[in-house]
């Protein structure tokens, strides 16, 4: 049976439809360990160090998914939710005063950026008068909801709400530590799941399947790690750059090539292989932000870094501070920067001026202090801090250097 439900999950998850529209899913799913538990109502996750290192495994009752199938498509977003979220094992999630409403938060989180059906989902939209919005973190809205708590109004008892899947982990009581080696465990697998990153073109014809939990793994993992907290946490820009050129190294979905899986099924199941342009050295658009606001121990702290960088990857420098100042390629050494005016980090992300670059991603060292594109370019980002100051931009992924 659980070769079966394995190999069902697979077809299920790398059909084209699928796999073309949530890649960064059927990643995280060819993870997860497939179970059939008739004890779970519809599905359910859990965290089991059992047999040595933690695995995640997917608890499905297959009876009730036979009878409803328009839901399981949804219900297994839902579930790559509450893992990637790190519902299972952030420790923040299990030291709650009020463990109810960590459940129903961590419900109505895992249930957003869903379009597919859902039976009969709580959703943050229903909890609006408490003051919850969209895009919220779990934490915010459990926040939300314990000071309407403790501000007298009542909130619905979760007995009377129907929750998409069972909760196995349970948030339990305030102090309850969460499985041993678990933010490790999600940390390998969104790590794993960023290397299936749709390709530009991809993201073209499906801006959406670029995103995981209505962000992308790297931003997942600056909250797991906590990169995206306080701006006195820093984490080490190479990490991220290495996990960033992970990205441009994507695997390409090719029809020719038979899928490791199922070999028989050529022109039906894609494929994956490495893009020779792309495999060796990935072209990277670095960005650097000329402005006022930038002080030259800045510039001369990120100009050591740009050696290192050029070692994984084919570097062409644009200098920017209102406008693109000058382009040209790095070959070790940078002379004077041109700019030294105001800050706009809009005009390297015109779609005419990447296509024209022909790169694989772009790197903006800045201090963010300065607009940003309201949508994400159809190629991966790696904004790298360099104050500890707020950076509003919803997209990309954060690292900073550390001036400590």
């Amino acid at each position: 049976m659980a070769e079966d439900l394995r190999t069902f999950l697979d077809q299920f998850t790398h059909g084209p439809e699928f796999l073309a529209r949530y890649p960064y899913y059927a990643a995280v799913l060819a993870q997860v360990e497939p179970v059939a538990d008739p004890s779970v109502e519809v599905m359910a996750v859990s965290l089991s160090s059992r047999r040595g290192a933690p695995r995640y495994y997917l608890h499905v009752n297959v009876e009730h998914m036979t009878k409803h199938p328009q839901f399981l498509r949804g219900v297994l977003l839902h579930e790559v939710h509450h893992i990637v979220l790190g519902h299972l094992t952030h420790p923040k999630f299990f030291d709650a005063a009020h463990p109810d409403l960590m459940e129903l938060a961590e419900e109505m989180s895992a249930n957003e950026f869903i379009e597919e059906p859902l039976p009969d989902p709580i959703t943050w939209k229903q909890f609006e008068a408490y003051g919850v919005r969209g895009r919220e973190s779990t934490i915010e809205r459990y926040r939300k909801l314990e000071a309407t708590r403790a501000g007298g109004k009542p909130i619905p008892n979760l007995r009377q709400l129907r929750f998409v899947d069972g909760h196995l982990w349970q948030p339990g009581e305030k102090g309850q530590p969460p499985p041993p080696g678990g933010v490790e465990e999600t940390q390998r697998l969104l790590e794993r799941a960023s290397e299936s990153a749709p390709s530009p073109k991809e993201l073209e014809h499906a801006p959406k399947s670029g995103q995981l939990a209505g962000t992308t793994p790297g931003r997942l993992l600056e909250e797991l790690t906590g990169v995206a907290g306080p701006p006195r946490q820093f984490v080490d820009w190479r990490t991220a750059l290495r996990m960033f050129v992970a990205k441009t190294r994507a695997p390409v979905h090719t029809w020719s090539r038979p899928s490791r899986r199922f070999p028989s099924r050529i022109g039906e199941m894609p494929g994956r292989t490495y893009s020779p342009r792309v495999i060796a050295r990935p072209h990277v658009l670095v960005v650097l932000d000329t402005s006022m606001s930038m002080s030259s121990r800045e510039l001369h702290e990120i100009v050591r870094h740009l050696s290192p960088m050029s070692e994984s990857a084919r570097l062409t420098i644009a200098e920017c501070d209102v406008e693109i100042a000058r382009v040209f390629p790095f070959d070790g050494s940078l002379p004077q920067v041109k700019g030294r005016g105001g800050t706009d980090l809009r005009p390297p992300f015109e779609r005419a001026f990447l296509r024209s670059h022909g790169v694989d991603g772009v790197v903006v060292f800045t201090d963010g202090q300065g607009p940003v594109p309201e949508h994400p370019p159809a190629v991966a980002t790696l904004w790298v801090l360099t104050k500890p100051l707020s950076f509003a931009c919803p997209w990309g992924t954060r690292a900073r250097l550390d001036f400590r």
